[in-house]
C-alpha cells in the first residue's frame, strides 16, 4: 500500500503540472491573440492617416508651395538618406513624434510630424510626416535636383506607369513626383505601429 501510495502522489504531481502547463500555454495564446487584434485595428487606423495626407498634398500640389518645407505640417520638400522613422536612433534624421524634441534619440537632427488626428473609438492616436523624394528642396526640374518620377511608358501601345530616379533634366513634363508618407500609431498596451505609403497626382 505504501508503494501505491507514493505512485499515486507522483501521478498528481505529474497531473498538476500539467494543468498549469496547459493553463500558461491557453492564457499565453490569448494574450498574443488580443495582441494581433491591437496591430491590425493600429494598421487599419493609419489609413485615417493616409487618407489625411493624401487630401492635404491635393490641396498644394497645384502650387509652387512643395517645393519648400513646411514643418508645421509635418512635410518635408526632400528626403534624407539616414532618416530613422522610429525616432530612436543615434545619428542622422529622426523624426519628433511626440513633441518632446526627439529626447529619446541622440541624433543632430530632429524634424516635426503633423498635429496628432483625433483618437479613434478603439484609442489609436495617428500622425504622419511627407517627404518629397527629392534629393533637394526646390523645383523638380532644377538642373541640380534629382527626384523619384512616375509617368506614362514613352511607347504608346503601353499604359503602365515607370519609376526612374536620376537628374531631373532627363524627365519630361509630364512626369510627377512621388511623396512618401510614413505614419505613425499609437494605440492601446503602447502598441506602435509604423507604416509607409507611396503617391503621386
Amino acid at each position: 500500500t505504501g508503494a501505491g501510495l507514493v505512485v499515486a502522489l507522483i501521478m498528481l504531481v505529474m497531473m498538476s503540472a500539467g494543468a498549469i502547463s496547459l493553463v500558461r500555454a491557453v492564457s499565453t495564446g490569448r494574450l498574443m491573440a488580443a495582441n494581433l487584434a491591437f496591430r491590425q485595428a493600429a494598421v487599419l487606423a493609419s489609413d485615417a492617416s493616409n487618407e489625411s495626407a493624401i487630401e492635404w498634398l491635393r490641396t498644394q500640389i497645384a502650387t509652387a508651395a512643395l517645393y519648400a518645407d513646411q514643418p508645421n505640417q509635418g512635410y518635408y520638400a526632400s528626403a534624407p538618406d539616414d532618416l530613422d522613422i522610429t525616432g530612436t536612433q543615434a545619428s542622422g534624421v529622426v523624426i519628433d513624434w511626440d513633441d518632446d524634441d526627439c529626447n529619446k534619440a541622440s541624433a543632430p537632427t530632429c524634424v516635426k510630424a503633423s498635429k496628432s488626428l483625433a483618437a479613434d473609438a478603439a484609442g489609436n492616436v495617428v500622425r504622419y510626416a511627407i517627404h518629397r523624394l527629392c534629393r533637394l528642396a526646390g523645383s523638380p526640374q532644377g538642373g541640380a535636383n534629382s527626384c523619384l518620377m512616375a509617368g506614362g511608358s514613352a511607347s504608346a501601345s503601353s499604359k503602365r506607369s515607370s519609376l526612374s530616379y536620376g537628374a531631373s533634366s532627363r524627365f519630361s513634363t509630364s512626369m510627377q513626383v512621388y511623396y512618401r508618407i510614413t505614419v505613425r500609431v499609437r494605440g492601446p498596451r503602447n502598441t506602435v505601429v509604423f507604416t509607409q505609403s507611396l503617391a503621386h497626382f
